[in-house]
């Protein structure tokens, strides 16, 4: 199995700055865990490579994916045809994060260890993790 993750780094010298790291061995989650929690990086997008795409003439996959490490809590967002949008169920201490692209309110933020036992588990199985809670977005 293979998942892929883009995000972009904060950079004062290159505003399209960005990158990425293609995971096949459970134990290359940790190497990605580790990248998202440098203090550039942003937001990364997430998909497995395996899932089906939403219709045969596109590309377009059925999933979505988002993590983010913030002040030392990870965060996880994540949406498909079976499941409705969702963050984790986190830590009642951790902060919030407010990005560009998606908002964490406080309380969903969990610790590294988790994220990284929940992105394994997404890598073995291409499914939404079962290893970590989950609370319903509303719109």
């Amino acid at each position: 199995m293979t998942i892929t993750a883009v995000w972009p780094i904060s950079s004062t010298y290159d505003p399209n700055a960005g990158d990425g790291l293609t995971v096949t061995d459970p134990a290359g989650i940790d190497d990605l865990v580790a990248r998202l929690s440098e203090p550039t990086a942003g937001p990364a997008t997430i998909w497995h490579e395996q899932r089906e795409p939403v219709a045969e003439d596109t590309e377009m996959l059925d999933h979505d994916v988002l993590a983010v490490v913030h002040d030392g809590y990870a965060y996880l967002s994540y949406i498909d045809a079976g499941n409705d949008f969702a963050i984790l169920d986190g830590d009642p201490a951790s902060p919030g994060f407010a990005g560009e692209d998606i908002d964490f309110p406080p309380g969903s933020g969990v610790s590294t260890q988790l994220l990284a036992e929940a992105l394994r588990e997404f890598l073995r199985t291409g499914r939404r993790p079962a290893a970590v809670s989950w609370q319903p977005v509303e719109p």
